[in-house]
């Protein structure tokens, strides 16, 4: 399980709980010389255990174990087990306990991400990777004002774009209207002058016939 410097975890344990024992929680280190520690809450009062407690899990009929503050000595490899106290007496009549261990299948081990792993005791630096929720804000802040300056440069493209179609729109109907116009004066003024025409030729013909037939019938009577 991967976590952070300051972190709230509970570890789940497998083991059902059997009435005249009690749970303990067990942690090795990876590292050879660190001897392994076991949480038992009947001890809950020892200043080692105060970020350790006990919470019982109904679904599973455990007691899970949840750590407050995680910190680098809380690393290492945990299970837990069932602890039942033996008391045995010898053939000499001597009274001796002891204790047998039942353990649970699953095991749980606590590192942090991208460091390295060390238990209690071992004098080991290690630095504190950087909040998710730091680099998120982060990255929200620098990618929302390059979203809001391409969708401005966009909207105006587009509005200009529009404007300009509109402009080029109105000018060629106002082109088209003025040829139209000038079309229809130009073929009004062609059918007048047409017609002008047509008059002048008839009155000029009329004219030279009625000359020559003056003047021939002149030049008869002479001789």
């Amino acid at each position: 399980m991967k976590v952070r410097p300051g972190d709230n975890i509970t570890i789940y344990c497998d083991r059902s709980v059997t009435l005249g024992f009690h749970f303990a929680w067990i942690r090795n280190c990876s590292h050879e010389n660190q001897p392994s520690l076991e949480i038992d809450f009947t001890k809950w009062f020892q200043k080692t255990f105060q970020r350790f407690s006990s919470v019982y899990n109904r679904s599973s009929n455990s007691n899970d174990l949840h750590i407050t503050n995680i910190s680098l000595s809380d690393l290492g490899l945990y299970y837990c087990a069932e602890v039942e106290n033996k008391v045995i007496k010898d053939e000499n009549g001597v009274i001796s306990s002891s204790k047998v261990y039942y353990y649970g299948t699953r095991t749980t081990r606590l590192s942090f991400a991208e460091e390295v792993t060390s238990c209690s005791g071992l004098n080991i630096t290690s630095t504190p990777r950087v909040s998710d929720c730091v680099l998120c804000w982060t990255l929200l802040f620098s990618v929302c004002p390059v979203c809001v300056l391409l969708s401005s440069i966009c909207l105006f493209c587009l509005c200009q774009r529009k404007t300009t179609d509109a402009a080029t729109d109105q000018k060629d109907h106002l082109r088209g209207r003025n040829t139209i116009e000038g079309e229809d004066e130009e073929v009004c003024y062609a059918s007048l002058d047409v017609k002008t025409r047509r008059q002048k030729q008839r009155k000029t013909k009329r004219v030279q016939s009625s000359d020559f037939s003056t003047y021939a019938q002149v030049r008869t009577d002479t001789q």
